[in-house]
This record gives C-alpha cells, structure tokens and sequence, in this order.
C-alpha cells in the first residue's frame, strides 16, 4: 500500500532535480565558453543582485512599517483629541434661476 500523496511528491522531486541537474550543466557549459571579462562582468552582475536586491526589498518593508505605524499613532493621537470640529452641514448649491 503506497500513499498515492507521496508518490506523487516523490514524481515532483524527481523532476525538479532533473530539471536543476539540467540547468546546472547549461550553466556550467555556457561558463566554460565565456571570455574572462564577460565572465568577470557576469560575476559582478551577479554579486550586485544578490546583494542589492535584498537590500532594497528590506528598505521597503521597514518604511512601509514605520509608515503603518506613525499612521496608527498619530490616528489615535487624533482619536484622543478634537481636532477637527464638527462636521460642515450639506447644503445644496443653487443655480442662478433659484
């Protein structure tokens, strides 16, 4: 009796490994052809993404946070006094033939 969940997970690893098996040997060969400096600009290239990237996906997490929270306190500043005062009643506009 074999879990049919788990053969079928056990099917989508296979194929995942054979898939970075294959990309890894595209990769492997495509270096092996480069000159060195494209090689060293693809080195570069890369270092840069892996690098800023994460940065900036960090920068804008922490300021959306500080945003949703200066949000947060000065609403319940606000909450706590009347700033505002009361609400301006609706009236209507009147044309000229009124």
């Amino acid at each position: 009796m074999s879990n049919p969940a788990f053969t079928s997970l056990y099917a989508s690893l296979q194929d995942l490994s054979r898939t970075l098996v294959k990309a890894a040997k595209y990769a492997v060969g495509a270096i092996s052809t480069m000159s060195w400096p494209t090689l060293m600009l693809s080195a570069v290239g890369l270092a840069l993404l892996l690098t800023i990237v994460p940065l900036v996906l960090t920068l804008f997490v922490l300021f959306m946070v500080i945003k949703l929270v200066n949000g947060y306190v000065t609403d319940r500043a606000a909450q706590g006094r009347a700033t505002r005062g009361p609400a301006t009643p609706y009236t209507p506009v009147k044309t000229e033939g009124q």
